[in-house]
């Protein structure tokens, strides 16, 4: 695993720099919401959720654009494509349900997210830093939300 993540070091500042910034809205959310402020509490984890399913959709979009790069077609298109809808359709969904449920959810739906990309074929090479990336994201992400909604 430490040679995984010394790839990082591989990666354009502009990845490192954006893909850890996007994170500080939820670990900083997480932890408003772990501090309870009574006026703010409902405002920090409705946000949360909020900016969850943003993050969920743009994940799928990852998927669509690499199923673009490879051209994807017949039933391949259809599983990749179809694959890339869900995270956006499903970070949506959760909102429509109670914010704990929906913070659980999109906890849930990244770490499938992930699993599920691992496993789909591609005829391109990605860089080295690009899995270990993917996994650090998705561990802070997933537990920012996992423990905002136990909170």
């Amino acid at each position: 695993m430490s040679r995984s993540l010394a790839a990082l070091r591989t990666a354009p500042a502009a990845v490192l720099v954006l893909g850890f910034g996007g994170l500080l809205p939820f670990v900083l959310l997480a932890l408003f919401a772990a501090f309870r402020p009574e006026h703010g509490y409902a405002y920090f984890i409705a946000t949360l959720a909020q900016y969850a399913a943003v993050i969920c959709s743009f994940v799928g979009a990852l998927q669509w654009a690499y199923a673009v790069r490879d051209d994807a077609r017949g039933g391949e298109a259809w599983l990749r494509y179809g694959f890339s809808v869900i995270p956006g359709l499903g970070g949506w969904l959760a909102l429509q349900t109670p914010v704990w449920t929906a913070l659980r959810l999109q906890a849930a739906l990244l770490v499938l997210c992930l699993a599920v990309e691992t496993r789909l074929p591609s005829k391109a090479h990605p860089p080295a830093w690009l899995a270990p990336l993917r996994y650090a994201l998705t561990l802070v992400a997933a537990l920012s939300l996992a423990a905002a909604s136990v909170a």
